[in-house]
């Protein structure tokens, strides 16, 4: 057959990996195990329908699996004659099963992981081989997608991320044992005649450095802030630029939150553990603190003031990252955020009318304007993009997850570039006691051995220093700016403990409370009345 009889031929062959699942949602393997639909999930199987509506397909292949039998169903619509077949399953991935795909990275290194998740890796326990699990694909591939295709049958395949890799590895002729990402995104049906072009805009090692940037963020904050202070050392000033910084956080925060399942939010926002946790962190111990410093009369003081102002400080967007990266179910982490911020109109209206002895209520009207307007702003936007492109949007967020650790990596340096080295004496050991007090807070709030037990500690212990950096800006308070700026600095680098307690606290990848969580069920279901496809 010639290159342009098979193009052609591959013009009537689409294929669609399943929408987003509860284990996408999380950040973990879901293997073979029966993983559900989200809402998004639904909503990028629905886009993907209104798009093809007037393609007629002879063939509609599909895997067993929920998320991908309920992708092609509503794709398709309830009256498609779904072929099911039990070789378009997930490959079982043995001891990676509902792990972390960001701890995974970290344990054993991201090209250790490609390896494993692409090929054979002796850091995989049980499960299938890649043999077993390439072998299975291709007998499908031969026995029911060629044949139909040398017909003339249009012919679509609905199943999951590492069968259709492997089905474009087919297509392509590629070595069965090339081991790369294509970083397919959930729902988009992607033609078989144009397969090559998107892996030709892939690349292998891009991929993998993005990839490093983002499970290894408190790194690159601390280089960045190391760089920063070293060119400052070497007497390269910049001015305050608030504005500035304000547009790169909201940016950073759109891209971070266009990742994140925020249609499941209400579950979380109205989680009692939540709920109690953001009253007593961001509400009950700000006032506390503002009646101790008014009581003592010592708000004027910096250091006591201005940890009092830290203390009041809504959850970072950065703690969802760092919620992904230590193994958390990262949506608590982001209920956290949202709630903060909302309850930062209590907190610093309790606390800086008494920390400034001037221009109180404008600097509590900038404060909840540049904390809780910038996460409620970014907030609706996501919303808003994920209803009208979810596929796009779900995309976007995912594969430009380290632009916005590039990002805040890029306020850090601007930030340093900005202070008095001198200042350190003075604010270092300050900063340093608040990163520590923090953690000691979140510590004794913290619900051990819980599914959100991770998101609860993460949530508490990264503060939105940026959004403080930026107030201070806009209020001309320098000394609360620097004191701001040299927390950046221990808020990270402590993050070797926070890994380190996170895996004290987590709940293990195999345990009934994950399934229970994800709405995974025991058994698969029977998919009685459907087929596996005989060849014709």
């Amino acid at each position: 057959m010639t290159r342009a009889e098979e193009g052609t031929l591959y013009e009537r062959l689409f294929m669609v990996r399943h929408g987003e699942s509860s284990c996408n949602v999380v950040h973990r393997i879901a293997g073979n195990l029966d993983a559900p639909l989200t809402g998004m999930g639904r909503a990028q199987a629905t886009k993907v329908a209104g798009k093809h509506t007037g393609t007629d397909f002879d063939r509609i292949y599909v895997s067993p699996l929920s998320r991908a039998y309920d992708t092609a169903r509503t794709i398709h619509g309830d009256d498609a004659d779904l072929l099911v077949d039990d070789r378009l399953m997930e490959r079982d991935f043995g001891g990676y099963t509902l792990e972390s795909k960001s701890l995974l990275q970290k344990k054993h290194g991201i090209a250790e992981y490609e390896k494993a998740m692409n090929g054979d890796s002796t850091t995989m326990s049980g499960g299938e081989t890649f043999a077993q699990f390439r072998d299975r694909v291709h007998d499908f591939y031969e026995e029911e997608v060629l044949p139909a295709l040398r017909r003339g049958e249009t012919v679509c395949v609905v199943s999951h991320k590492y069968v259709v890799e492997l089905l474009c590895r087919f297509i392509l002729d590629r070595p069965g044992d090339e081991a790369y990402d294509l970083r397919l995104p959930n729902s988009e049906m992607l033609r078989g005649d144009r397969i090559e072009g998107y892996v030709r805009g892939e690349s292998k090692q891009r991929n993998m450095a993005y990839d490093w940037l983002v499970v290894h963020h408190p790194v690159v904050f601390c280089a960045g802030m190391v760089a920063g202070l070293l060119a400052n050392l070497a007497g390269l000033r910049l001015p305050p630029l608030p504005y500035v910084l304000l547009g790169i956080l909201v940016v950073a925060s759109v891209i971070t939150m266009c990742r994140i399942e925020i249609e499941s939010s209400r579950r979380y926002l109205t989680d009692r553990g939540v709920l109690r946790s953001v009253l007593v962190r961001y509400a009950a111990l700000p006032a506390v603190a503002a009646l101790l410093l008014a009581l003592l009369d010592v708000g004027g003081s910096h250091a006591w003031g201005f940890t009092a102002v830290l203390v009041a400080t809504p959850s970072s967007v950065v703690a969802m990252t760092v919620s992904r990266c230590l193994g958390g179910m990262i949506m608590p982490a982001f209920a956290h955020v949202i709630l903060s911020s909302l309850a930062g109109i209590v907190s610093f209206a309790a606390v800086l009318p008494v920390v400034l002895a001037h221009g109180a209520v404008a600097a509590v009207a900038i404060s909840v304007a540049a904390s809780t307007g910038t996460v409620l702003i970014s907030y609706l936007l996501v919303a808003r993009l994920r209803r009208s492109t979810p596929v796009r949007t779900a995309k976007f967020g995912e594969r430009n997850a380290y632009l916005a650790v590039l990002l805040l990596t890029t306020f850090i340096v601007l930030v340093s570039l900005t202070i008095d080295l001198s200042s350190f004496s003075a604010y270092g050991p300050t900063a340093i006691a608040i990163a520590v007090g923090l953690r000691l807070i979140a510590f004794a709030m913290t619900r051990r051995r819980h599914v959100q037990g991770i998101d609860d500690y993460v949530a508490m212990t990264y503060p939105n220093v940026f959004v403080v950096v930026v107030i201070a800006g806009l209020t001309g308070n320098t000394d609360l700016a620097t004191l701001a700026i040299w927390c950046l600095l221990p808020t990270f680098a402590l993050s070797f403990f926070d890994s380190w307690y996170a895996r004290r606290i987590a709940v293990p990848a195999r345990d009934p409370r994950w399934f229970t969580e994800l709405g995974i069920p025991a058994h698969r279901p029977d998919r009685a009345g459907h087929r596996r496809p005989a060849t014709q």
